[in-house]
């Protein structure tokens, strides 16, 4: 990746601040068009189609909730335990500002924890989000838990979110971190517009049923969250540009996960 020349040795002492951010901020663009640009996308296209054509019925709902609850089980704590690492790297060398950078991280989980009103009250988290939607649809959860319907696809993805998060290399936690951010703010607008289109099928009061929050919420808070995924990506960039082909190994293994898994969903409910 481009990004580490410019910042190397004679060349340092020659740059400015403003030319190492926009070099960094190129290497982080160099990222997010590999993610944006990646086959994954397509089939993730070719699942909202498929949604939209016609409700699921109950055992397709089953495949769909159970192996998507395989991967998202384990993004709540991923974040927090990247947004942990962040701050004790951090701090060694910037003691006072370490925890504003780990922010970056952690405030997407404050969404996750059900914390983004903790003024007023708290909310129901994700996973709370998760269980209301999927009862209100007439799944148990002993389907949802059940082998029959879980992909291994969808274990496989939710496995690697568990380990790259804590991966012994920082860079390709932040890179998966920022995969994971990336394609949220795409899939879930699918999801949504799926369930809106056959309210009635699904038996929801209107397009806005409340019950359908665990799709809507994703929707308002990621392009944020993608925002402070870009912040902290470049921060780390010009910190140590080493890191910028472990962030791009990252990214692409969330990516190739996130594909195969939204391939075998539509192998099954083609």
């Amino acid at each position: 990746m481009s990004v580490q020349n410019p910042i190397g040795a004679g060349s340092n002492e020659r740059s400015t601040r403003g030319e190492i951010y926009k070099v960094c901020e190129a290497g982080y663009n160099e990222i997010a068009n590999a993610i944006v640009r990646h086959s994954a996308l397509r089939e993730l296209e070719s699942f909202g189609k498929i949604i939209s054509d016609k409700p699921l019925n109950h055992p397709e709902r089953a495949l769909f909730f159970a192996t998507i609850w395989a991967f998202f089980k384990d993004v709540p704590a991923g974040i927090v335990a990247l947004a942990a690492r962040v701050t004790d790297e951090w701090i060694k060398e910037d003691m006072w500002h370490g925890t504003a950078k780990a922010a970056h991280i952690l405030y997407a989980s404050v969404d996750e924890y059900g914390l983004h009103q903790h003024s007023k009250h708290m909310l129901p988290t994700h996973h709370q989000m998760f269980k209301q939607l999927t009862t209100h649809l007439g799944l148990s959860d002993a389907e949802l838990f059940n082998p029959h319907y879980i992909l291994p696809e969808g274990t496989a993805m939710g496995n690697n979110t568990h380990r790259m998060y804590r991966s012994e290399f920082l860079g390709e936690a932040l890179g998966f971190h920022l995969a994971s951010e990336m394609t949220s703010s795409r899939e879930f607008q699918f999801f949504l517009k799926g369930f809106q289109k056959y309210a009635g099928e699904y038996g929801l009061v209107d397009e806005d049923d409340p019950v359908l929050a665990f799709f809507a919420i994703h929707c308002e808070v990621e392009p944020m969250h993608v925002a402070t995924g870009r912040e902290i990506m470049i921060s780390y960039l010009e910190k140590n540009p080493t890191i910028a082909p472990h962030a791009m190994r990252g990214a692409m293994a969330f990516m190739d996960g996130f594909e195969q898994m939204f391939a075998a969903l539509n192998r099954r409910l083609a």
